[in-house]
């Protein structure tokens, strides 16, 4: 078992590694929609590779072939997909409607209507990283620490 000191360090470590990835992959997100001219979804998957907003398995960048707004392998054109590895966090999607993913529009590369957040939380105590990763109707990605912006993770 790890001492307190290195846990401590681990889940650093992986809270920045997540921020990398989830703001790479939106970052992404908007740069492939506007290029290919086509909507391009981004999701976080449950166990079973479908959308969830609070999957915690992988996270999802994809062509939504049939426009369900969910992952089929069968039919969609998987873009990219990262494991998640969680852990000592949990994330969840907040977009409005109580959506399962955030939609890049292919004629803007922006998430038009579909703007929100990820929030990354802590599942240990001597994790105390928490942020949001936001991004804007005009599809701009940044960080939002805690201490700025509460991410009531604690509720």
């Amino acid at each position: 078992m790890a001492t307190p000191t290195i846990q401590k360090q681990l889940a650093s470590m992986e809270a920045k590694r997540v921020k990398s990835q989830l703001e790479n992959t939106l970052t992404l997100a908007k740069a492939e929609s506007y290029t290919r001219r086509e909507n391009v979804l981004v999701c976080l998957s449950d166990t079973g590779g479908h959308c969830h907003r609070d999957g915690n398995n992988a996270l999802l960048l994809f062509i939504d072939k049939n426009d369900n707004n969910d992952f089929d392998a069968e039919i969609d054109s998987l873009l990219t997909q990262i494991s998640l590895n969680l852990k000592y966090s949990q994330l969840s999607l907040r977009v409005g409607n109580k959506r399962h993913y955030t939609k890049f529009w292919g004629n803007s590369g922006t998430p038009r209507g579909h703007f929100g957040h990820i929030k990354y939380c802590p599942t240990v105590a001597y994790n105390t990283a928490m942020y949001l990763i936001s991004f804007s109707q005009m599809g701009i990605v940044k960080q939002k620490l805690n201490e700025n912006h509460p991410t009531q993770c604690d509720e």
